[in-house]
């Protein structure tokens, strides 16, 4: 393993999975609506950019993601007794990328999470059982930019180099990331 100043580890899809014990399908199948229509719903870029980049909080995301499928349901239906088992559902911890983490911790060095997360990251590290990583979360919601921005990556290494006490060169810095957008943006930063 070659000594890096930090390594820094996306959260969604690397850290994190949502596929075990997801209750999309469940809630889906419960108030009529096709698969994958909470996810679309969720993820349009109108709800989720403005929570990912910090001017809007998970609570609100979760009150518009929960006002976007009562509109397209009949009054009454119980989508907010449904969406509760969403809210709760915060992942399961991805565990050969959690033992990689450790080792590094282990030998001394550095870990960084990089998220495009919400204002909750903090509590589902908690919940999780995951805050412990990492020496520092880079999380687009406190950043005001969101990958694959470059500036999303400028603000993330500034902060390293805060954290870290002095100047690091881009290629100091491991990254790992699910989406291919990302680790093109990353590269592209250096």
């Amino acid at each position: 393993m070659t000594a890096r100043a930090a390594h820094v580890f996306d959260l969604d899809g690397v850290v994190r999975d949502f596929g075990p014990g997801d209750v999309a399908p469940s809630i889906e199948s419960a108030l009529g609506l096709p698969a994958g229509h909470l996810a679309a719903t969720a993820f349009r870029p109108d709800l989720v950019e403005p929570t990912i980049t910090g001017r809007a909080s998970f609570a609100q995301w979760y009150a518009a993601i929960c006002d976007a499928l009562a509109a397209d349901l009949p009054d009454g239906a119980p989508v907010h007794d449904q969406m509760e088992r969403w809210r709760a559902h915060r992942g399961t911890p991805v565990a050969s990328t959690v033992a990689r983490i450790e080792t590094l911790r282990q030998a001394g060095r550095r870990t960084y999470l990089f998220t495009n997360g919400t204002d909750h990251v903090p509590a589902e590290l908690r919940q999780l059982g995951l805050d412990h990583l990492f020496d520092g979360v880079l999380n687009s919601a406190e950043l005001g930019v969101a990958k694959p921005d470059p500036a999303a990556f400028a603000a993330a290494h500034r902060v390293i180099e805060t954290d870290l006490g002095r100047s690091v060169g881009p290629a100091e810095v491991w990254f790992t990331d699910d989406r291919p957008d990302n680790v093109v943006a990353a590269t592209t930063f250096g």
